[in-house]
């Protein structure tokens, strides 16, 4: 069996706050590849830290051009779009900011990939997103930045990041269900364990490596259940 994996910073399991200075490292032990050595499958990883759906669309789109194939292809985005540009919200908090993928385009985007997948015989699966720690990414983004002006844009609320990322998640999450899109969720189980924090890094939007183990374990459940549409 054949996974290729079209998503960003999580799933090729970048962590940070490490030791090395680095703005984010990339651990072996990310959360597909544990899964990959327990269950054996061949795998095209094709994440990329910082990727927004648009930028996965395209490549996928080439990788299609040039003959790819696969059994299956995850597709993970989330975090990223239903973010800001905090460095321009922090100079102008009075402004109406989009997020970097507009909630439309963000779904319209998200089916074309499907019915691109489907076309081509490749079976979807669509990731529900880990959830982001409200405190620790407020911190994160107002680190050197006006935090006050944040703040203001924000509403005086720093769980609104969470709300915003949930309320996509959910939309996909509905629209996986209405078009028999095959979901693996990691939002609803990392919280349900009662230590979620104890999952993420310090900026709280990436998992730290206890965090990529517990995906690990959801893959490694939830994979084998995955059943080929062609």
């Amino acid at each position: 069996m054949k996974i290729l994996v079209i998503g960003d910073s999580i799933l090729k399991g970048a962590v940070t706050g490490t030791a090395s200075g680095h703005l984010f490292d990339i651990i072996e032990d990310s959360s597909l590849n544990l899964a990959q050595k327990a269950l054996g499958f061949e795998m095209d990883n094709q994440s990329v830290f910082g990727n927004v759906i648009s930028k996965g669309q395209r490549k996928l789109n080439k990788m299609l051009e040039r003959g790819e194939t696969a059994d299956f292809c995850i597709v993970e985005f989330c975090g990223n779009d239903s973010d800001y540009d905090w460095a321009l919200v922090s100079e102008n908090p009075n402004e109406a900011h989009q997020m970097r993928t507009p909630f439309e385009d963000y779904l319209r985007i998200y089916d074309e990939m499907i019915k691109t997948l489907r076309e081509h015989k490749i079976t979807p699966v669509i990731m529900i997103s880990p959830a982001l720690c409200a405190e620790r990414w407020f911190n994160h983004i107002t680190n050197g930045h006006n935090k006050e002006n944040i703040l203001n844009f924000l509403g005086g609320d720093i769980e609104k990041p969470f709300k915003n990322q949930k309320s996509y998640d959910d939309a996909l999450a509905e629209y996986a269900k209405k078009n028999n899109v095959q979901t693996v969720n990691m939002r609803e189980p990392m919280l349900a364990t009662g230590h979620f924090d104890d999952l993420m890094c310090q900026d709280g939007i990436h998992p730290n490596e206890e965090g990529y183990r517990f995906m690990s374990e959801i893959w490694i459940k939830e994979i084998p259940n995955l059943k080929k549409e062609f």
